[in-house]
């Protein structure tokens, strides 16, 4: 994903935003996919903690991403003209 001009990115909020604000669908897979394990490694992290604001966002983001690529997926789908639902990215 990263490139030697671009520094890899550290947190979930900003792998998140990258995926959201990606405009080639050829970049998205690999996108969704980093932000997605970001999300839930921090999750992970946060579940000895009290329920807490950040663990909403942290929901809202897994939603957003699952529309994401199920909005891919349908354009897959449109662009290959056989109008099969593609489960998986990647």
């Amino acid at each position: 994903m990263s490139t030697n001009s671009t520094p890899r990115p550290q947190g979930w909020k900003e792998l998140y935003a990258r995926a959201l604000l990606e405009t080639d669908p050829a970049k998205l897979s690999p996108l969704i996919a980093d932000a997605h394990k970001a999300i839930l490694d921090r999750i992970q992290e946060t579940l000895t903690k009290p329920v807490s604001a950040e663990r909403e966002r942290l929901s809202d983001a897994l939603n957003g991403l699952r529309t994401l690529r199920h909005e891919v997926n349908s354009w897959r789908s449109k662009a290959n003209g056989d109008g099969s639902d593609l489960r998986k990215l990647g």
